[in-house]
């Protein structure tokens, strides 16, 4: 029986965090007698190391973004991409004597990183464990030989993955997990009252990543071409900066601009929105289909951010929007044509699973009960 479940993650990207908080949250909800711990694996190991990582991440995606696409293809093209084997000597120690202290039942990783230190140390300590997939794309970097379970966001990742060595039978297709309150109904008008917005206008919901390193203000820019009639409210998590500058330039546009600053119920946010311009993180994509909430998508990131947009295209849930000279004109049809928006949300919904947390929760459960029947390892030795 499960008693302890551990949750890794690590913080490159708010993604991957949110995804574990989700999983330990269902965890908990299903066996409120039993214990879940969720850990930064990368920040328990080297705080120094893991604050370098981060800035060079946001470094990358923001400001040379073909260089992270290009290292995003390059090592999705190996046979062995060349980072999966040194990211494991640089936890070992520490997740050794983690495990001592801890003895979990029951491993999931909602990042590589750690992925890769439990596969390679499964031998000498032998428990279940799961990998979850945080995009709509797969990559040989999450492959490691000792995972039992594979969990993913779409159909088409299982072709992936067998294609990288992994046995069919052991990839699940539960989606992202996102907080439970994204598959709570609510009333849009309630909620728009509850924020102080107006009732009687469109709601154009703005995000930027985690940190607010996009471009926010030129979309504003562009938005405030727009004559229609219409609020627009953007979420500039944590950075602080951002906002001050947003609410400095507040006169300038002639719409409404609401600037709540950080916010822990996103849920609500998404559910009183008509539309949501963002960048397109397999998270933030994941908790707007939850909701049925259609998504124009800004500048991806090269790599795993155009897997997620692509995915998005063919269901018909959103717009991609190459320039941002774009957006203007696919903003205003969607204000004027109501019946086009609902069309895309209802596409959205379709798509939403706000119940892979539980899903994948439910199947951990049936690994750890089984796991002497499930052989640990891939066709191919990728370690």
């Amino acid at each position: 029986m499960v008693k302890r479940l551990l949750v890794l993650s690590a913080s490159i990207g708010a993604g991957h965090l949110k995804a574990a908080e989700a999983v330990c949250g269902a965890f908990k909800d299903c066996y409120p007698e039993r214990e879940a711990v969720h850990v930064d694996f990368l920040k328990y190991c080297d705080p120094v190391v893991s604050k370098l990582l981060e800035e060079s991440y946001y470094f990358l995606t923001s400001r040379m973004a073909w260089v992270y696409g290009f290292i995003y293809e390059k090592e999705r093209r190996r046979p062995e991409p060349l980072i999966k084997k040194e990211q494991v000597l640089l936890a070992l120690g520490k997740y050794k004597k983690f495990l001592d202290e801890y003895q979990p039942d029951l491993i999931v990783s909602t990042h590589f990183f750690p992925a890769a230190v439990v596969s390679y140390y499964y031998p000498k300590y032998p428990v279940p464990n799961g990998v979850i997939l945080t995009d709509y794309a797969s990559h040989p970097m999450w492959v490691y030989p000792h995972v039992g379970r594979y969990f993913v966001a779409c159909q088409e990742m299982v072709d992936e993955l067998w294609t990288y060595g992994v046995d069919r039978e052991k990839i699940k297709v539960t989606g992202i997990p996102v907080r439970p309150e994204f598959g709570i109904t609510l009333s849009p008008a309630e909620l728009r009252a509850e924020k102080g917005l107006p009732p009687d206008r469109p709601v154009i919901l703005v995000m930027s990543g985690g940190n607010a390193i996009g471009p926010l203000m030129e979309v504003l820019e562009v938005l405030n071409r727009v004559r229609e009639d219409f609020t627009a409210v953007v979420i500039t998590g944590k950075n602080e900066k951002t906002r001050r500058e947003l609410a400095e330039a507040r006169e300038n546009f002639h719409f409404t601009l609401h600037l709540p600053g950080y916010v822990d119920d996103m849920y609500k946010w998404m559910r009183l929105a008509d539309f949501l311009i963002s960048k397109a993180g397999g998270l933030t994509v994941s908790e707007a289909l939850a909701v049925g909430l259609p998504m124009l998508v800004v500048r991806p990131t090269p790599g795993q951010e155009e897997a997620n947009t692509e995915f998005l295209l063919k269901a018909e849930a959103g717009y991609y929007l190459k320039d941002l000279e774009d957006l203007e004109p696919v903003v205003r049809e969607l204000l004027k044509d109501p019946v086009k928006l609902g069309q895309l949300r209802e596409n959205a919904a379709k798509l939403g699973k706000p119940g892979a947390a539980r899903e994948i929760i439910k199947e951990l459960v049936k690994l750890e009960e089984t796991a002497e029947k499930i052989p640990c390892s891939t066709s191919r030795d990728l370690l």
